[in-house]
């Protein structure tokens, strides 16, 4: 009984859900600020962690190996965030807010390098996802190996 509630209250939400937007305006002009403020201050703690590891490295696993990594790609996006906002600023407003795609007939500016620099910036889930999967990854590891550890204490105190 549980999965079919379960089944109908997924197939409601999917029938009357309205759209999601991936990329959204910030208002006001402190919006656009607090979200620079915010991108700088990720950019340095992942700067700092990333120091933080490579000097002192609390072990060489592959679990830290892929927490580096992750964070290493967690810091690029972040970049390519930072330039996507300074670009977009540059702009056209029909290219910026259209929420199309920025080939073909719906790329009305001129086609300058800086909207190119744009465009390939819009690819950020090229290094978000690899971010995401070295992260998870090294938390599933992570996991392991507490276990690992959990089942040789048990094994000593019996």
């Amino acid at each position: 009984m549980k999965k079919h509630t379960f089944l109908l209250a997924c197939a409601c939400l999917f029938c009357w859900s309205g759209p999601a937007w991936a990329v959204q305006a910030h208002g006001e002009a402190e919006g656009p600020v607090v979200h620079l403020m915010a991108h700088l201050l990720l950019f340095v703690a992942l700067l700092l962690l990333l120091y933080v590891l490579h000097t002192r490295p609390p072990d060489t696993g592959l679990s830290w190996r892929s927490l580096k990594l992750s964070l290493l790609f967690f810091l690029l996006w972040d970049v390519d965030h930072l330039f996507i906002h300074w670009f977009s600023g540059d702009m056209y407003a029909d290219i910026r807010d259209s929420g199309v795609n920025l080939v073909g007939d719906y790329f009305v500016g001129p086609r300058t390098l800086l909207n190119y620099f744009y465009y390939l910036g819009r690819f950020d889930h090229l290094l978000c996802v690899p971010a995401l999967w070295f992260f998870t990854s090294a938390l599933r590891d992570f996991c392991d190996i507490i276990e690992k550890r959990g089942q040789s204490r048990a094994g000593q105190v019996s």
